[in-house]
């Protein structure tokens, strides 16, 4: 039984590890927004501005595709913990109302 609560708590342990990370692909998400640039604000550099607008619009894509990405992984985790919490349950009623 131990070794199971070492096992689901690692795995809680890895779920908050990637809930952090989630949060943190937001934030650089919501980063990027600050980065856009006006054809006047790009100055010499403003016939390439609509490419850097574009890539500035994928990077800030990926980040919140990682964003919720993340989130699922700590969610399937928290998933199989409590799985493997309840199937110790049952498993040990089960074997307790056979004697």
């Amino acid at each position: 039984m131990a070794d199971l609560k070492h096992i689901t708590d690692a795995l809680r342990t890895e779920a908050g590890m990637w809930d952090k990370q989630s949060a943190s692909m937001g934030e650089v998400a919501r980063a990027t927004d600050g980065m856009r640039l006006t054809r006047l604000e790009a100055g010499i550099f403003f016939l390439v501005v609509s490419n850097y607008n574009e890539a500035i619009d994928h990077i800030s894509a990926r980040c919140f595709e990682g964003e919720g990405r993340m989130a699922e992984v700590a969610d399937a985790l928290i998933k199989n913990a409590n799985a493997y919490d309840n199937h110790e349950a049952e498993t040990t009623k089960s074997v307790e109302d056979a004697y």
